[in-house]
């Protein structure tokens, strides 16, 4: 069992143990609850299953609850162990204790604080199970389930690092924040955690941007009525044991943010028009562009909700930091582009990437995926064109050049041959020497920029000649 919240219910009294186990399931409805009656079969339960509490009764038949305590704390340490039992002893609590309890309970009917306990101890448990398999995993540098991240294509040290922290967290109870600019890939980050900790099970995905409390409540709590008719599932109970990704979660009004304190902290909700609470068993995934921290100071985002969402945080770089993946994402849009639109996928061009490193990318993932799509659709099947990419780098340049700046003229004006060898000297410069890109850039044909760079060239031969044939007659 990967997920931190199996629990095993200890104790000889039938009645006691029946009532504990609804009560727990009511109050900590994330837990998965076992019962034992017979105290020989504790050490081969846990054996059997990978229990991260144990709630133990100390008197009972042929095995008494402290020699269960130190036997359990020996084989299985980093599984807790809670005394619910009648003797009201502080010798015995104490020693308990001394022992490796986790805690000490007297049986009451009021089992509130033991739930909330219970509660903590999950949390305490889930919180060393994912350090350590933080640990392992980055010590390791190597993926279990490599396939779940499928759809991100890099290698960069950096995002492959951020692989193997999700891998490590993804079965966490706790919320995933995912911090990027748009077009980094946190939808995608999403999906992989999916398919990691439950991929059999629904995922849904509810963009916030923009959303009204009435439309958030609806959409996520859902609305009970006894019309026929009027009844509608939330996106709570329809993902079930799923994962909702919630988008764009700086856009959630403040009202609504309170809501959604109350699921992450009870783990239970209220549907519209019901005054009963239904158990949350979800994951949840937060994503966002913003600064979370900074709109907190302004007020615009609750405290609170903001150090619940970030128990775990991954952030994804743009485009511009992954220099190595660029080449290896333009073959994959080049190939998606071709069979959206029926054609041969063009080559790139061996130098494409190396002329793209200096540009930022502001869209990312987004802007690179429509110049390729763009440049396929302008090629003539055999090599992909660079028109678009230098376009792009060449409206940035302009974009961030100073208002007002025009061409400075030297006081001697050049004659228009020199300004026309000028600018093809110019052209061919930004484009790298390629023909197509740089007569698109001149607003000429490729064979009238070809005729008059071949119209150069036999000038400069022809002088060179003259000039040998002057100096040797």
């Amino acid at each position: 069992m990967k997920l931190a919240r199996n629990i095993l219910l200890v104790d000889d009294e039938a009645s006691w143990l029946r009532t504990l186990s609804v009560t727990l399931n009511r109050l900590v409805p994330e837990a998965v609850i076992d019962t034992c009656v017979d105290s020989r079969q504790v050490m081969s339960r846990l054996e059997g299953t990978d229990y991260a509490l144990v709630l133990l009764d100390l008197t009972m038949p042929f095995h008494s609850g402290e020699d269960l305590l130190e036997q359990i704390r020996l084989e299985y340490p980093n599984t807790r162990v809670i005394i619910v039992t009648g003797v009201n002893e502080v010798e015995t609590a104490v020693r308990c204790i001394k022992h490796g309890a986790y805690n000490y309970f007297i049986k009451t009917d009021d089992v509130a604080e033991l739930a909330l306990t219970v509660r903590r101890a999950l949390e305490v448990v889930g919180l060393e199970r994912n350090y350590h398999r933080i640990k392992e995993s980055f010590l390791s540098k190597t993926l279990t389930q490599p396939s779940a991240f499928n759809n991100i294509l890099t290698c960069e040290p950096a995002l492959l690092d951020q692989f193997r922290y999700l891998e490590a967290v993804a079965f966490s109870p706790e919320p995933i924040l995912i911090y990027g600019e748009s077009g980094t890939g946190k939808d995608e980050f999403a999906k992989s955690c999916h398919q990691l900790c439950c991929p059999d099970a629904p995922f849904i995905n509810i963009n916030l941007a923009g959303i009204s409390e009435s439309a958030f409540e609806l959409q996520v709590f859902g609305r009970l009525s006894q019309e026929p008719g009027q009844s509608q599932a939330g996106a709570l109970h329809q993902v079930g044991k799923g994962l909702l990704y919630l988008n764009e979660i700086a856009d959630l009004p403040l009202s609504c943010q309170a809501k959604l304190v109350d699921i992450l902290q009870q783990k239970q909700y209220y549907p519209m028009g019901s005054d009963r609470p239904y158990p949350v068993n979800c994951r949840i995934i937060a994503s966002t562009q913003q600064d979370l921290l900074a709109l907190s100071q302004e007020g615009k985002f609750r405290r609170d909700l903001l150090y619940r969402l970030r128990a775990h945080k991954i952030h994804l770089p743009p485009l511009r930091q992954r220099k190595l993946d660029i080449s290896m994402l333009i073959n994959h849009f080049i190939a998606q582009a071709a069979e959206e639109m029926n054609s041969t996928p063009p080559h790139q061009p061996s130098d494409l990437a190396t002329q793209l490193q200096d540009y930022d990318f502001p869209g990312n993932l987004h802007e690179l995926k429509g110049m390729v799509f763009d440049a396929v659709s302008r090629s003539d099947g055999v090599q992909l064109t660079i028109s678009p990419f230098m376009e792009a780098i060449n409206a940035l340049k302009s974009s961030n050049s100073p208002k007002g700046s025009r061409i400075i003229f030297p006081q001697t004006l050049p004659t228009l041959a020199d300004m026309s060898q000028a600018l093809i000297d110019e052209a061919m410069s930004r484009t790298a020497n390629n023909q197509t890109a740089a007569a698109q850039m001149l607003g000429i044909s490729q064979s009238a920029l070809s005729r008059r760079i071949t119209k150069k060239s036999n000038s400069i031969h022809d002088e060179g000649c003259l000039k040998w044939a002057l100096n040797t007659g």
